[in-house]
């Protein structure tokens, strides 16, 4: 028998084995008693439900999901046998302790689920309870697919916060509606209830038209995913940054006289008072479009320079500090929130102190843990959410597996040495246990700053929205393997190697090349400690040799690539290689995760396109060496031609790889372009963060390092020195042009 009572036993770990009865099973229910006896369920089963307390449209979900598993049911009568019932009724689920004191909220949320040879029994007190039955029933079904076995036992379970959030960033890209709906509606399978979604310029705002992009979503779309979210248990929240990370309307002339220093686009003036009216106005038309949604978040990230600027600080000091006047803002903004019904969350972090807590309304919510202030939100009576992150400052794919490189803290200092899953798994677990705070919630963000597709997002997600709904007897590697199990099901093949050589490979992507100050961008202007100006940071590599005229040979005898990055390289190659055979072979097993396979395969052909040009570099400057001790004129000509052609096919791939990307991704994602629909995009940097998505209008910002590696110049000069060396020896002239810097 496999049996977990998370609330009795809880410092007992539990590890599902795959195959188990249950290892499918994320979240992790407070209670569960499965044996190791099993009865199928088949076709002539029917699905018996009280039309009165069960809603069609989980009714109607709960069919369609069946029938995608290989069993369509008909709805039968109550004397029907054997059958699925479906039964909501008040009080009929307990539930046992939890960290969320709002036990009502925690209740509607609860079910039992029975499962005997005869009869299968969802119980709960609300529809909400229902639907979650159903996907823990549905989760156990795909588990032993195409069997249609279930295990013979119970499950009682009940979440331990109201809410986990995932934060969805369409800041710099945009999903099609179709998307963000699969989206949602795959997060609720996982017990998800609420879905955060940053748009940014992604909206059709009327109130602020200036800052509208080519493909933004209409009010009507936006209302739609809203209706589609709420028939699937899950709140759509608007989000919107203020005063802060807000470069996407201030970098437009239209608002320029909202800025809080003139020539820095990131922040707003807090005390301008056409900064409140355009913000009040913009939230108002997302309440709008998102009518019956309860939350709303206000983010007020790193709101460094609040009171610091000459306009500003006159108030700042009346109030009592920088901190003070950051208070009085989130306040007004935030009782205009609540005056249109929604509950309103924002990041309770510097420049707010301890004693600004006070001039906070009590009525919203803290998004942001700080265990050291936490005992002082909750005497004022503001509640708390756990937020932590699948993904921070990372490109390519998220640090799930780290290569344990120099530091063993991250930029955004999160723990290295243990991965995103763990991490999170300590940030919530660590937060809970010392119970500092009246905790309603988790939210995990995941940053598409750094330009990776949120897909890669989807194991945070999962794992860590689980340790909010029960955080005891799961480690962070039993929910990872329960993510391969319940995600891919029970056909995949090795997933977690593959998240495992894209973590190491993706880390490596970032640290094979070297940080230079940037030639090639506007000039920073500050950080979170200072206002300043200073140039920004890219990445190059050394150059490619250039033989002498006349006599081929090479003064600098150093390698683009070290002796470590090339060894690295050379090793990570044949498990790129691997990671792409397990991906191909999962796409045949797949089913509803074709889409997330092949986002992992575009991950996979980036990494492996950087290890090829890691290799090929130093494996030009071979070539050039040998022309330079060559026997004869013709053999120096053909080390040289053999370079040239090395550094041709290094385009073709990479222009090639980039094109694989880009028609993965914008299978999902409408296109990133500077005009459509009318509309055209302003392509601007912020001044004082570093998005590596605005470097460039479309995905090229993926190879921006690469196009400015200067290969063109190398190419004319290499051919340069040939050709005059072919020619004082009478050998063939070539006239090809690289142009390295096209890639379509």
């Amino acid at each position: 028998m496999f049996s977990v009572n998370a609330q009795v036993n809880a410092a007992r770990t539990v590890a599902a084995k795959t195959g188990s009865p249950g290892s499918a099973l994320l979240p992790l229910p407070q209670q569960m008693q499965l044996t190791d006896k099993t009865f199928t369920i088949s076709k002539s089963w029917k699905i018996v439900s009280d039309r009165a307390s069960v809603p069609a449209e989980v009714l109607k979900g709960f069919q369609e999901d069946l029938k995608n598993a290989g069993l369509p049911l008909s709805v039968g009568t109550n004397g029907s046998s054997p059958a699925i019932r479906l039964v909501v009724k008040k009080g009929s689920v307990k539930i046992g302790t939890s960290v969320d004191t709002n036990r009502a909220a925690l209740t509607r949320q609860a079910y039992q689920l029975s499962l005997k040879p005869e009869a299968v029994t969802i119980t709960a007190n609300d529809p909400q309870g229902l639907y979650y039955g159903i996907q823990t029933l549905m989760q156990l079904l795909r588990a032993q697919a195409p069997k249609m076995q279930l295990p013979e036992g119970e499950i009682t379970d009940w979440p331990n916060v109201e809410v986990r959030m995932i934060y969805w960033d369409d800041a710099h890209h945009v999903e099609k509606l179709a998307a963000l709906k699969r989206i949602i509606r795959q997060a609720s399978t996982y017990k998800i209830n609420a879905f955060s979604i940053k748009l940014e310029g992604h909206f059709q705002y009327k109130s602020a038209p200036a800052i509208v992009e080519p493909y933004a979503l209409t009010p009507e779309e936006y209302r739609e995913m809203a209706d589609y979210a709420k028939a699937h248990y899950v709140d759509l929240v608007p989000f919107l940054d203020a005063p802060a990370h807000v470069s996407f309307i201030l970098k437009h002339p239209e608002y320029r006289k909202l800025r809080l220093i003139d020539d820095i686009n990131y922040q707003f003036s807090v005390t301008n008072p056409e900064t409140f009216k355009l913000l009040d106005a913009m939230f108002s038309e997302l309440i709008n479009a998102s009518k019956g949604s309860k939350f709303i978040i206000l983010s007020n990230d790193e709101a460094y320079y609040t009171g610091k600027a000459p306009s500003e600080k006159a108030m700042a000091d009346s109030l009592g500090g920088n901190g003070k006047l950051l208070a009085w803002f989130i306040k007004k903004m935030a009782d205009r929130l609540h005056e249109q019904g929604r509950t309103v969350l924002f990041w309770g972090e510097f420049p707010l102190r301890k004693e600004d807590i006070t001039a906070l309304p009590s009525h919203i919510v803290n998004g942001v843990y700080n265990k050291a202030i936490a005992a002082d939100y909750k005497k004022h009576g503001i509640r708390q959410f756990v937020y932590t992150a699948t993904q921070g400052a990372e490109p390519i794919f998220p640090n799930y597996y780290p290569l344990h490189t120099k530091t063993a803290v991250m930029a955004d200092g999160s723990d290295r040495s243990s991965g995103r899953v763990a991490d999170m798994f300590r940030e919530i677990g660590t937060a809970f246990s010392a119970n500092l705070s009246s905790f309603m919630g988790v939210v995990i963000a995941g940053w598409a700053d750094a330009g990776l597709h949120p897909e890669t997002f989807w194991l945070g997600y999962a794992t860590a929205t689980a340790a909010g709904w029960n955080n005891n007897n799961l480690t962070p590697a039993d929910a990872s393997a329960r993510f391969m199990n319940a995600f891919y099901g029970p056909a995949q093949k090795d997933m977690d190697s593959v998240y495992r050589v894209l973590s190491v490979q993706a880390e490596f992507h970032t640290e094979s090349w070297d940080w230079i100050a940037s030639p090639w961008r506007p000039m920073i202007k500050g950080n979170s400690d200072s206002l300043f100006l200073q140039p920004e940071k890219d990445q190059t590599l050394p150059l490619l040799p250039v033989p002498e005229t006349g006599t081929l040979a090479i003064s600098n005898k150093t390698y683009p690539v070290n002796a470590q990055r090339l060894t690295t390289a050379q090793a990570m190659l044949p498990r790129n290689k691997y990671a792409l055979q397990l991906l191909k072979e999962n796409k045949s097993r797949a089913g509803k995760q074709l889409y997330n396979l092949e986002v992992l395969e575009s991950v996979a052909a980036i990494c492996g396109q950087n290890l090829r040009m890691l290799v090929t570099l130093n494996q030009v400057t071979d070539a050039l060496q040998k022309a330079s001790s060559a026997g004869n004129p013709s053999a120096a000509v053909k080390q040289l031609d053999a370079a040239m052609e090395m550094v041709s096919k290094l385009k073709q791939q990479r222009d090639s790889t980039l094109a694989f990307v880009t028609k993965i991704w914008y299978k999902e994602w409408q296109p990133l372009v500077e005009e459509a629909n009318g509309r055209k995009y302003l392509h601007q940097v912020d001044d004082i963060k570093d998005h590596q998505p605005v470097r460039t209008i479309d995905l090229s910002y993926l190879i921006y390092r690469e196009l400015h590696y200067p290969l063109d110049q190398w190419w004319n000069d290499v051919q340069k020195v040939r050709n005059d060396y072919a020619k004082q020896h009478n050998l063939p002239l070539v006239n090809k042009q690289l142009n390295w810097e096209k890639y379509k």
